[in-house]
């Protein structure tokens, strides 16, 4: 444990050791924005070496009339073996351009990242960012403003939320969001049909519109299986619901602000835990995954890139319902590095991942929800899961998805989501009052985050 916590601190120190260095110092190769702005200050000599450069560069992109005429080659990092689905499909349409494709491990990618940009040896063209540190490497120079392939055009028609996660603080788009990871609650038809009355997605979000409807509808639910079944999993999944919707813990620029919207989340998670309708079966463990696949437990809070569905068992057994709060969990972010020599082909790249066409194929082969409100809303009208029974689970996320506040996250949104919840939950547990979770969360983040100004 303690050499995990060194990790994430030196991993931490080095992030903003790098990203000080990025913003003090201009990058060694100008954007293109640069270079136009800079024209009549270049020596004749540079003038005439940067055109060659650009004359033989690998790559052929402009105005190509045919994908197939687009040449060239860039190398790609990525956390996630899911990344082989936009190459492959990628190469389909672009059949002479050659991916070289990167896949490290979670733990220690982030770290050799980070390593890469701050050294500038190796660094791969275009690298993926997990939407837990994501915001602490966008404001580097060292990552391009995609304004450079009309990015604003290219998502004209994504969700909100999407857009908005795409940014840096400064508001230019840093990188591309291609999918979408909004959080339903997770429920079996048959148990709820036994215990709720119905299966239905719309009739079981109005039965938990809020903390004290599901909390009495769980207190219901236990007296009458005689303790055999429970409504709610555990104290953590509770913020998961409130998440974004909630005004930030701390700002872009580094104030704590607790909302009564998060007090009040607290005083919710104490009388859940002393209520009858807490499981308190921890997230992603096999008792909680095993007592919701056999209807022991009604309701698991995920996003849609669910796990731990037992399909075999539960395969068109299976429903989402919207909770009533919106949020997400989870996102993927494709960056260019800026001083990449391969940036045209790498946007080429981009700009297929966020297109209708590759849009519909990541939902109907690795079903995966669109970042495109355009597309969600087009493929749900009369869309049927057969894994889920025929319900059109599009059209449920795509109602999540739309009530999802436009925040733009920064490094301190989601690790103060987590820590906040991480206190409230340990605190409400061990029978501290309000003031004092909050202290520990206080903390918590001044040890993470000591810029940090606070009340």
């Amino acid at each position: 444990m303690k050499k995990k916590l060194v990790s994430i601190l030196l991993g931490a120190a080095m992030v903003v050791a790098a990203l000080g260095g990025c913003g003090s110092e201009p990058t060694t190769t100008p954007t293109e924005g640069t270079e136009a702005a800079e024209t009549d200050t270049t020596e004749p000599e540079a003038e005439e070496d940067a055109a060659e450069t650009e004359e033989s560069a690998d790559t052929e992109t402009a105005e190509a009339a045919d994908p197939a005429d687009v040449t060239g080659e860039f190398t790609y990092w990525t956390y996630t073996d899911s990344a082989n689905n936009l190459v492959n499909e990628f190469n389909k349409v672009y059949p002479n351009v050659n991916i070289n494709l990167q896949v490290f491990g979670g733990d220690e990618y982030k770290t050799k990242i980070l390593t890469a940009l701050q050294s500038g040896t190796d660094v791969p063209d275009v690298f993926d960012l997990e939407e837990g540190y994501i915001y602490e490497f966008l404001d580097s120079e060292l990552i391009a403003d995609l304004s450079y392939i009309n990015i604003d055009e290219i998502v004209k028609d994504f969700y909100g939320f999407q857009v908005a996660q795409m940014k840096d603080t400064s508001g230019a788009f840093k990188c591309l969001n291609f999918q979408s990871s909004p959080v339903a609650i997770w429920y079996l038809k048959d148990a709820c049909e036994e215990w709720l009355g119905t299966s239905d997605p719309a009739e079981i979000s109005a039965m938990l519109s809020d903390w004290d409807s599901i909390i009495a509808k769980g207190e219901e639910v236990y007296e009458a299986s005689g303790g055999a079944v429970q409504l709610w999993p555990n104290l953590g999944e509770m913020p998961k619901v409130v998440a974004f919707s909630n005004d930030p813990l701390i700002s872009a620029d580094g104030k704590m602000t607790i909302s009564e919207d998060w007090t009040n989340l607290i005083d919710a998670m104490r009388t859940m835990y002393d209520s009858t309708a807490n499981a308190e079966l921890g997230s992603w463990g096999s008792e909680w995954a095993a007592a919701w696949n056999e209807g022991k437990l009604l309701f698991r809070v995920m996003p849609c890139w669910d796990f731990f569905t037992d399909w075999e068992m539960n395969k068109g057994n299976v429903g989402v319902a919207a909770p009533f709060l919106a949020s997400y969990e989870g996102a993927t972010g494709i960056c260019v590095y800026n001083n990449s020599e391969k940036k045209d082909v790498a946007g080429e790249f981009l700009k297929f991942v966020a297109s209708d066409e590759f849009q519909k194929i990541n939902l109907e082969s690795y079903n995966q929800i669109p970042a495109s409100k355009k597309v969600c809303d087009e493929l749900a009208e009369g869309f049927s899961a057969e894994d889920f029974g025929g319900q059109n689970i599009l059209a449920t996320y795509s109602e999540i998805c739309d009530k999802i506040a436009d925040i733009t996250p920064s490094k301190y949104t989601r690790p103060s989501i987590n820590e906040f919840g991480k206190a409230a939950g340990e605190g409400v547990k061990a029978g501290q009052d309000n003031d004092t979770i909050i202290e520990n969360f206080k903390s918590a983040i001044k040890d993470k985050y000591p810029e940090v100004v606070m009340d």
